[in-house]
């Protein structure tokens, strides 16, 4: 038996992708604290363009920050892409294994206008980074991050008008972002979980995030990942991350995923439709009023399978994907 998502281990409510006024953000963290808190959250990544800072003063026993960052390489650097709303971007949120590692992989001042005066003296890197928006130059930031004790997410593909075309060339990723709450509500396409089964048929193991990419109390509380830990400490919240013991959600819980030889049962809060998704053509479906528990048979050459729940709302919950 395989315990994938294990219901007696704790469920830590995780925003994965924000933004403060330490960058272009209208809240601080400490605002943002708050409202997080009072939303069920455990773990916020503060992921504020182009710099580091350790914010673990905010942490306590039911709370916890996550020392990380998003980096920009864009096709034309010195252009912004408020204004070439046609170029090509591609974005990636770092996450420090250290919460105290606070030195900026792949420091850029063509992009540093976004760091608040307020705490520029506070931004620890290493020199100046050439970055080169390429497959070579995607991949060589990605490597550097990694090397430097960060896991790197890829974010918003659509926003950032990159498709498969593009992204299956970037290799070492630990996440791709599914969905982008900020994307949905300002009213482009935030939804993209075509994506993760891009970089999965490719033969690419990599984890799937769902994010506000908060800016203002509008984007948040859309897009958050469940992870499954023994205990809310960094450590074991980063270990947890690296090995996709965690599931991604708009609203709906799963609680638990069982898998017995060729059998796989979900447990989950209340649902009109939980699926089965497979590497091929084959998918499965249990649908109902209400629905709470499905099982699932399993076929030799389905090569990955994955569950997805959705509610009375339309709203998604997300499992990782599993090898068969």
């Amino acid at each position: 038996m395989q315990i994938l998502l294990n219901k007696n281990k704790p469920f830590f409510k995780a925003a994965m992708h924000s933004h403060s006024t330490n960058s272009d953000g209208r809240l601080t963290v400490s605002e943002q604290k708050e409202l997080f808190k009072a939303e069920g959250y455990s773990v916020v990544a503060f992921t504020d363009h182009e710099h580091l800072i350790d914010n673990s003063f905010l942490d306590d026993e039911n709370f916890l920050t996550i020392t990380s960052c998003e980096v920009a390489i864009k096709e034309f650097p010195e252009q912004s892409t408020s204004k070439n709303t046609s170029m090509r971007v591609t974005h990636l949120n770092f996450y420090a294994l250290d919460q105290h590692n606070v030195l900026t992989p792949c420091y850029s001042s063509v992009c540093d206008h976004f760091i608040n005066e307020s705490i520029a003296d506070k931004i620890k890197f290493n020199g100046e980074y050439n970055r080169v928006y390429s497959k070579e130059g995607i991949n060589a930031i990605i490597n550097e991050a990694k090397k430097q004790g960060f896991l790197v997410s890829y974010n918003h593909p659509d926003w950032s008008l990159e498709s498969a075309c593009d992204y299956l060339g970037y290799e070492n990723l630990d996440f791709v972002e599914v969905y982008n709450h900020a994307c949905s509500v300002e009213g482009g396409e935030g939804y993209q979980i075509k994506a993760f089964d891009d970089f999965l048929r490719s033969g690419k193991k990599i984890y799937a995030f769902m994010a506000d990419d908060s800016h203002k109390k509008e984007h948040m509380f859309g897009g958050f990942i469940m992870i499954n830990a023994s205990k809310l400490e960094y450590n074991t919240i980063l270990s947890a991350l690296r090995n996709g013991e965690f599931y991604i959600s708009q609203g709906p819980e799963i609680y638990s995923i069982i898998r017995e030889g060729n059998t796989v049962t979900v447990e989950c809060s209340k649902a009109k439709r939980i699926n089965l998704s497979t590497k091929g053509r084959r998918c499965d479906t249990i649908t109902g009023e209400g629905i709470e528990k499905a099982t699932f048979t399993l076929k030799e050459n389905d090569g990955y399978f994955r569950i997805t729940v959705i509610d009375e709302y339309n709203l998604h919950a997300h499992s990782q994907s599993y090898n068969i």
